[in-house]
Order: C-alpha cells, then structure tokens, then sequence
C-alpha cells in the first residue's frame, strides 16, 4: 500500500477505512492504520511514559499530519482521490460503495469484495497557538484557511470542525477541515467507468446524521461538537458535566461559547451531502448502471443490520458464527474478522452511547462464545466516554471469553500502542480459516429488506 499524500489525515475514518478495505480486496490483514513503521516502532516506547507526556507525544504525532496555510491553498484534491483509487485491485467489480464513512458498511464491502469511495476527507491544518475550548477565536483564526480550501476547488464544501471534548489533544496543535466533494474528481470518475462495466450497481453510502453549524456561505460552516459521547445541548449551553470537564482541564471557564448556529448540515466526519447525487444519476444512466441509496440516521444504526446480514452469510456457507469482534473507530480488520468466522460489530468511538448500542445489541443475540473488543484511545477523559470497567462488563457477557484485543486497559484512554499491536493480536485469536465465498448483492439486498426497517435502515433505488 502506498503511502497516503499531504493533505490527508491518515488517522481518521476515510483513509483508515479505504485501507482496511483495500487489504481485504488485496487479501491481506489491515496491519497499521498509520501506515508507518517506523512511527509503529515508536508507539510501545510512548505507551510507557507518564499520562503527560504520552499525551504530549501524541499531539505531536499528530501536527506532523497537518499541513500549512500555504499548502492548503494548494491542496491536490485530485492527487488525494487518485491516491484512494490506487488502494484497490484494479478489475472489474459487479458493484462499489460511495459516500459517507461508516465501519460496518466497509465490512458490507469487504464481504462482496466491492470498493468503496469517501465522499469526505479530513485536511487538518496547523494551527500551533490553537485554544481548543475558544470556539470563537478558533471560528476566526479558521476563516482563512477555509478561503483557500475554498479556492482549491469549486466542487467541495469545507467543514470546519471544533471539537474540544474528543479532540482535544490534537486540536492543541491543529485545526480540522473535513472536505465533502460535492462532484466527482477525474480520477474518481476513471475509477468507477474502467471498473463498473455495463450491468453493475453502485450503491450511495447515505448517513443522514447532521448537527447545528455556523454557516459562512453556501459552501462553509463552522461546526462546533460532534457526535460521540456529549450532547449538542451540551456544547452549546453547558451543563454539570461539561463544568466538571472543563475544571478538571484547569480552564477558566464553566461552559463554552461557540458561535450561534444557523443552519443544520450533515455532520462533518459522518453526514453524506447530497449535492453529489445528480452527478451520480446522471453518470449511473449513462453507464447503465443500477444506482441504489443505503440510508440511515445514525452510523451504528447500520452495525446491527450488518451483523445479522454477516450471521446469514455463514449459515448459508455451514459456518456457525460463535465469535464476535466489536471495532472500535478505525481499529478494524474485515479480512481478519472473516478469516474467524466472526460476526463484526462497528462502533463509532469509545463513548457510552456506543457501548449503550453494544449492548442493545447483544440483549437481543444468543449468547457469544468468544467476544473479541478493540478499544481505540483518544487521549482524553472526555464527557461521556465509558469507562474500562463498562467495556469489561459488555465482555463479560461472552459464554467462554470476553477479551480486549491488542488494548492495555489499565493505559486507556491513553494507550495510544494500541494503534500498532490491535492487528497482529486479533490474528491470534483463533485459527484463520478460508472465508465464505463473497456476498451477492442479492443477499445485500434481501438482508437489509429483512433487518433494516428496525434500525431506519433502507436501500432504495435512485
């Protein structure tokens, strides 16, 4: 795999997940989201610093991924799309997935052995004076940089994204400018023509999670939050919890005081923009492709349909699946995962409501044999994150083992080597065995048609 270009962040959903994907189309493990060795070497040496200068280590890795002001108005969009378009075999494909990020749709896609393309990326900007908690100066000092991502091109929507609950460590350093292409590139384009022959079908990943924004133009917005552990109430008006963060961080401060929003747009990192579709029917009847929509609200709304849709998949190929690996964020690996036999089960990131998700779902499944957790460390002891002692609880509901793969619970959430071991430990687990033969989109189809309307889950022509 090559690594990715400026202008990137390879620590976010979009790049992590085209590459996990592409090594399962490559048939390979996903071995590193941050595709460098040499920083994966470095990680175990991090892990075993004080909680201080682990954090300290962490946010400079992370400013190493920024680029400058003057880089951004130089940002290569097209060399980006071209970069993900590289990751996968270059063949012929029955179907592929664009649109928004989601884990459970990349292991739909990794079980068809389809591709899939990010209608969104994440261009973090460095910003090395950044307050994390002063929305309104970091709304201010953002106005040029969006200017010149604007200026790249006029086919993309920039959001600027604030986050001081999650990321608050690399905000100290950087600013976070998530892209949403609202055409395709050229490289896009030559990808789906030489890949979809005539007859194929191409599916619009369409997460429908939106979140209150402050919006500059027809093309920008501040958005202040996001999805995760706090609730909007919460970043907008304060409460005992975000007190209580804030003194904790030793801020003078008892709630913070973003911008008024004025418009409601689909969330930064998860929400897919609409304004691609008409591109995307114009090109679907031109090429005779069928052209269909997955749509949902919440993106772990799709987890539970994806697990069922995996458990009928090994039944029909004689596999009784007793093994259950919850992804945490970008810690995953489909083609691992299938090599188990083991029923997949994405969550957004470590907060309780994701764990609350984990165990709606698996209130409602026969007990699992084997439960098999990765746990992704942000770094901060956010609003709403769940605690090691929640986690462990969602394990101990395993009939023989409940285990945290490649994680050092008494580190979280500040184990930042789990980045590089989650991998090599989830292969020994257990005996990898040959997957099923890949998914049919007709078994795609019915399974959603039989579990989605539950969840709000559809997929519906275009």
């Amino acid at each position: 795999m090559s690594k990715a270009p400026r202008g990137i962040a390879r620590f976010d959903s979009a790049a992590a997940m085209v590459a996990a994907l592409a090594s399962t189309l490559h048939q390979q493990p996903f071995s590193s989201p941050s595709q460098s060795p040499a920083l994966d070497r470095l990680l175990p040496a991090l892990n075993r610093l004080p909680d201080t200068l682990r954090e300290w280590g962490y946010a400079i890795g992370g400013m190493a991924e920024g680029i400058t002001l003057k880089k951004a108005q130089k940002l290569d969009v097209e060399g980006i799309n071209q970069w993900m378009c590289e990751q996968y075999p270059q063949r012929d494909y029955p179907a592929a997935f664009i649109g928004s990020s989601n884990g459970a749709m990349v292991h739909l896609a990794s079980a068809m052995g389809i591709p899939w393309l990010p209608q969104t990326f994440l261009c973090p900007v460095r910003s090395l004076d950044n307050d994390p908690d002063d929305a309104q100066r970091g709304f201010e000092q953002g106005r040029p940089v969006i200017d010149a991502l604007l200026a790249v091109s006029p086919h993309l929507a920039v959001h600027h994204m604030q986050d001081p609950n999650q990321d608050r460590l690399m905000l100290d350093q950087m600013s976070y400018f998530r892209l949403k292409q609202r055409r395709l590139t050229l490289s896009t384009k030559e990808f789906l023509l030489s890949s979809l022959p005539p007859g194929s079908t191409l599916i619009v990943n369409h997460c429908r999670q939106s979140w209150p924004v402050t919006r500059t133009n027809d093309r920008a917005c501040f958005q202040f939050g996001a999805l995760g552990g706090a609730s909007e109430q919460e970043y907008f008006t304060g409460g005992p919890r975000v007190a209580e963060y804030l003194a904790r961080y030793g801020v003078d401060r008892d709630r913070w005081q973003p911008p008024e929003p004025n418009a409601r747009l689909p969330e930064a990192e998860w929400g897919f923009d609409p304004a691609l579709l008409p591109e995307l029917r114009e090109l679907a009847a031109d090429q005779n492709w069928t052209l269909l929509e997955l749509s949902y609200e919440h993106p772990e709304d799709l987890s539970f349909v994806t697990a069922e849709i995996y458990r009928d998949w090994y039944i029909a190929a004689g596999i009784l699946p007793t093994r259950l690996v919850v992804d945490n964020f970008l810690l995953m690996d489909p083609w691992v995962t299938q090599q188990l036999h083991a029923i997949p089960f994405w969550l957004v990131f470590c907060t309780e409501p994701s764990a609350n998700n984990l165990q709606r779902f698996l209130d409602k499944q026969p007990p699992f044999n084997h439960i098999d957790m990765l746990l992704f460390s942000h770094g901060t002891e956010s609003i709403g994150m769940a605690p090691i002692a929640r986690w462990q609880q969602l394990l101990d509901c395993a009939k023989e083992e409940g285990a945290f793969v490649g994680a050092d619970a008494e580190r979280y959430p500040r184990d930042f080597a789990t980045l590089s071991r989650f991998d090599e430990a989830l292969q020994q687990r257990a005996p990898l065995q040959a997957p099923p033969p890949p998914l049919a989109l007709d078994k795609l189809i019915s399974g959603i048609q039989r579990y989605g309307e539950k969840f709000g889950v559809t997929l519906t022509p275009l």
